[in-house]
């Protein structure tokens, strides 16, 4: 009696335990999605505060140029921490956390590594030095801070404008035949492709002729050709040429006193 008493409990525990089972089986994938999902919420992404790219820099500039964006890692977990910055799709330094930072092959004449950001080893050299940067600069610049978890980006355009190395104002000797004369400008080594304008006595000169030349680095040489009738003329006038660069808000003139010779 005692026995047939204890078989019948062993198998309603046994019983018991198979239930358990069933229901953990069957409740495994909803606990599993609540502990992935409790796991991201308390993980706060990497948020970039404040993105320091100017908007038009000299070229050869002595002064400081640094690129920096500035991100706060929250919680986010800092395994594979790495800052990138491009200029268009072309890689332009790179810092890997635990590394020294490096600058890419094609614009490392323009960087200096050794420039820290700040002293917080998460974010020591998250920042790019320029020196005497170079108009090959100019694009699309943009930084990405990333890590095995997380990415996030942030982008600005910059123009590195490179004035004209000569600016040249000429006229030609008097055309005999047609009795005009020939006014050039001619503007070297310049990026971007600038406005040229010719005037006479503050007037610009109309139906001007422009004509480009690339240089093999990136820069060119203008040269805008006006034609005057010296009948029209009440000599003497003022020749001027105007070289402008509108997005970087750059001037620069050459002027003198025509009297007919």
């Amino acid at each position: 009696m005692v026995g047939l008493v204890v078989g019948e409990f062993e198998t309603m525990r046994g019983d018991l335990n198979f239930v358990t089972d069933i229901r953990w089986t069957l409740n495994f994938p909803q606990i599993l999605l609540f502990v992935i999902l409790g796991f991201f919420r308390e993980v706060e992404p990497i948020n970039i505060t404040t993105v320091n790219i100017p908007k038009v820099v000299k070229a050869g500039t002595e002064q400081n140029i640094v690129l920096d964006c500035i991100y706060n890692m929250g919680n986010s977990p800092k395994t594979g921490l790495v800052i990138k910055w491009f200029v268009n799709q072309d890689l332009l330094y790179q810092w890997i956390h635990g590394h020294k930072p490096t600058g890419s092959d094609e614009f490392q004449k323009y960087i200096d590594e050794s420039y820290k950001a700040s002293n917080d080893p998460d974010t020591m050299y998250r920042a790019v030095k320029l020196v005497r940067p170079g108009h090959e600069l100019s694009g699309n610049v943009r930084c990405v801070i990333s890590t095995q978890y997380d990415e996030v980006d942030a982008s600005r355009r910059m123009l590195v404008y490179s004035p004209e190395r000569v600016l040249r104002l000429s006229h030609s000797k008097i055309d005999e035949g047609t009795n005009q004369v020939t006014v050039r400008c001619v503007a070297e080594d310049v990026y971007p492709r600038p406005t040229i304008i010719i005037r006479q006595d503050k007037e610009p000169i109309s139906g001007l002729n422009f004509y480009y030349k690339n240089n093999t680095d990136g820069r060119m040489n203008v040269q805008a050709v006006g034609v005057l009738d010296v009948d029209k003329l009440q000599l003497p006038i003022i020749l001027q040429c105007e070289v402008l660069i509108r997005e970087a808000n750059y001037s620069s003139i050459q002027e003198y006193i025509y009297n007919g010779k």
